[in-house]
């Protein structure tokens, strides 16, 4: 049985006429994605912290549980709102510069937060600024593995991305000791001047592939947004993204609700990350064997089991931990694998393209998942927080039935290209039957999918 699908085989290239490629720099690169995820998306996950602590202090008078919640959803979303402009940014002025424009933004951004007053000021700092940041950042640091890796492609994306599992136990904890000692203020100071850093150490370390790739940065794709894999990836990311957020910043406050101290809320919401640092690198390793689509809808399937049979009944503190931690493991595989599912869905040169024009609808998710899940919150004590867990369990089980019928089509349209090559036939310009989907959902392929 072959490992590799014919795709994967022709983007290969003779280790002796380029030693960089699945080795040599390209652990290099590992480490600096690994930097800015650190960085970015673990840096945000922090958030939770900030979250319990806005929620249970009278720090900006008048805000509202939605407030706070509205100010974590724009962190996450707005930025990504606009990845597709960001793609067209970075083929405009370079990786580096944009990166380097995005490092301003995050940093201003946690500086300002520091000083504000209002919640309005809130919603611009730590909030739209943030996101800016973010989107300027993280999106061209997550399909820069893949340009450098073929044969080990998801287990070099899973270690990099690790790097947000790491940051977050880092800045959960970090942060919520500096609150403790000094007052929220500094924290945020603080969170700006390590990220500031460690972004610029991690762009100095920066090169692409883009030109050996013929990476396209466009705006958009018209044969892209004509196939049907695209819009169910879409669906797949959007309900992801629902109870991914959720769980990430809802877990330290659901703590706090059961009688717990806020400390013990940041322990709990460190857990997740923790989960991500052991899940992420098996997710890679078993996606290189087994396929992306097919670890991505196990996984996937785990976080429902989890939310709804082990959230919905937790009661103390023990239990919390074990929950954060088995969600860690699981939820967090759309990350290590997702540049992966692109490239196997419609190959390395519009790799960059879908990515961002997909990260839009990511981005919508990500602003309105936080506020959906405070408003389902009722009541009081271990019971206010049912509804949502019942929320993202059944979204991450809509998530993962989504991967499962992409697993379908990815295999059904290498069996096509197989049974009719056509030099001139791009993958993205096969046409699937849907019967052929469903059938093949469950099958084991001749090549991973």
């Amino acid at each position: 049985m072959s490992s590799e699908s014919e795709t994967e085989k022709n983007e290969q290239l003779n280790p002796t006429q380029d030693p960089d490629m699945d080795g040599g720099y390209g652990w290099i690169i590992v480490f600096s994605a690994f930097l800015l995820t650190f960085s970015t998306w673990g840096l945000n996950s922090a958030y939770a912290v900030y979250f319990a602590y806005y929620l249970n202090s009278d720090h900006f008078a008048g805000a509202t549980v939605l407030d706070y919640a509205a100010v974590g959803g724009i962190s996450v979303g707005v930025g990504m709102m606009f990845a597709p402009l960001v793609n067209y940014l970075q083929g405009l002025i370079g990786t580096r510069q944009i990166m380097l424009l995005g490092n301003c933004f995050q940093f201003a951004a946690a500086i300002l937060a520091s000083f504000s007053v209002n919640i309005w000021q809130l919603y611009l700092t730590q909030g739209l600024l943030q996101s800016i940041g973010l989107a300027l950042i993280s999106l061209p640091a997550m399909t820069l593995v893949s340009q450098w890796f073929v044969k080990r492609r998801v287990l070099a994306n899973s270690l990099s991305v690790t790097g947000s599992g790491v940051g977050g136990v880092v800045f959960n904890l970090g942060l919520q000791r500096i609150i403790e000692v000094k007052n929220v203020n500094w924290a945020l100071r603080a969170q700006g001047i390590i990220s500031a850093v460690l972004v610029l150490v991690a762009i100095l370390l920066v090169k692409t592939r883009t030109e050996h790739h013929k990476v396209e940065f466009t705006l958009y794709d018209v044969e892209v947004l004509s196939c049907t894999a695209f819009w169910l990836f879409i669906l797949y990311l959007v309900t992801c993204m629902l109870g991914y957020v959720i769980v990430l910043y809802s877990l330290a406050d659901f703590t706090t609700s059961l009688g717990y101290s806020s400390y013990q809320g940041s322990i709990v919401a460190a857990m997740v990350q923790v989960g991500f640092c052991v899940g992420r690198p098996l997710a890679g390793f078993l996606a290189d064997y087994v396929g992306p689509y097919t670890v991505t809808t196990v996984a996937y399937y785990f976080a429902a089991i989890f939310s709804l049979a082990m959230w919905v009944p937790t009661k103390n503190y023990a239990t919390a931990i074990a929950l954060a931690l088995l969600e860690g493991i699981f939820l967090g595989t759309v990350f290590p694998t997702c540049a992966s599912m692109i490239a196997r869905m419609v190959g390395m040169a519009k790799l960059n393209v879908t990515f961002c024009m997909s990260w839009i609808a990511f981005g919508l998710a990500g602003l309105f998942s936080q506020l959906i899940g405070s408003a389902l919150t009722s009541g009081t004590g271990s019971s206010q927080y049912k509804d949502t867990a019942i929320f993202a369990g059944v979204c991450f089980f809509a998530c993962a039935t989504t991967a499962l019928l992409l697993r379908g089509y990815i295999i059904s349209r290498d069996h096509i290209l197989t049974q009719n090559f056509n030099p001139d036939l791009h993958m993205i310009q096969v046409r699937v039957p849907p019967l052929d989907v469903f059938k093949n959902c469950l099958t084991w392929p001749k090549m991973r999918a």
